[in-house]
């Protein structure tokens, strides 16, 4: 990605630097990272596999690897009173498409155990469609203007303009079930608590790494609560043998900043985005520096 002398300058004295991206939509909070962390490449790679940027003021209570032969999410379990709301209010829990949410009000009609079966079967159709067609593969959000699929689309099309390695570039738009790179492809899930509910996620992380830097990439394809969906690229490139610059893209993707006012609520969601983000990267270069 382009950037100032002067904000070079500032990431080599230690600053986390933060850069503008351009919105890729009316529902777009985008933002860039750009930090000196004085670990190895591998060391620093290995500390971001965890996900830790990740997730902004998310508390997660469970998680898990989706096995792409079976995509079961039977390990995938709800906090009681959450259960009890899907049970009641589906439509107010959880996003889903017209067609989920009609599964899931004849489920409730047998009960919490009948609801968290059928959400599990919710869940693991849209892994097995994502793994099996890619972003293509992603059902909308009952509502208007709720395609994650779009979304991505858009983030997909952010990144194709900063990133210039050709690999990077491919795996960006590959079906994962076809990849025959040497990029690493998995699918995950996990219950995370936002802002003031316990909500599942499936993310796709892919990992590609090469002499001269590393890339990882998660792609959040459903998000049962607070946002659609997301995309996060961050870059690793050696600037020494025993320090690397860390380069954070993050586009995350509301319904709740679109619409009318929606330029001033983007601005106020970034900035609070841009707080939490660079405090994260503090906390990482801290962590990595005291292992």
């Amino acid at each position: 990605m382009g950037m100032s002398k002067a904000a070079i300058e500032r990431v080599k004295k230690g600053e986390v630097v933060v850069e503008d991206l351009e919105a890729s939509s009316d529902k777009d909070l985008s933002i860039a990272i750009i930090a000196r962390v004085d670990a190895p490449l591998e060391e620093i790679y290995s500390f971001l596999e965890s996900g830790r940027l990740v997730e902004l003021s998310t508390v997660t209570l469970s998680a898990g690897k989706i096995d792409t032969a079976t995509f079961s999410m039977d390990a995938m379990s709800l906090p009681d009173d959450v259960l009890q709301q899907l049970v009641d209010e589906p439509e107010d829990t959880f996003y889903m498409s017209s067609d989920e949410l009609a599964l899931i009000k004849r489920a409730a009609v047998d009960g919490k155990a009948r609801v968290l079966e059928t959400y599990r079967g919710v869940l693991s159709a849209r892994a097995r469609a994502y793994w099996e067609e890619g972003v293509a593969g992603i059902v909308p959000y009952a509502g208007k203007d709720r395609s994650p699929r779009r979304d991505l689309d858009y983030a997909n099309a952010a990144a194709k303009k900063l990133i210039q390695n050709v690999s990077v570039l491919a795996e960006l738009d590959v079906v994962p079930a076809h990849s025959s790179s040497r990029a690493r492809h998995r699918l995950t899930w996990a219950v995370q608590k936002g802002r003031d509910r316990a909500a599942p996620v499936l993310n796709h992380h892919i990992l590609y790494a090469e002499n001269d830097g590393e890339v990882s990439i998660v792609r959040r394809f459903y998000s049962g609560y607070d946002y659609d969906a997301l995309q996060i690229v961050t870059g690793i490139l050696p600037s020494t043998e025993l320090a690397c610059v860390v380069f954070y893209l993050n586009h995350t993707y509301t319904a709740q900043v679109a619409g009318f006012g929606g330029s001033a609520k983007r601005s106020i969601g970034r900035k609070l985005m841009q707080k939490e983000l660079v405090a994260e990267m503090e906390r990482t270069r801290t962590a990595i520096r005291d292992r």
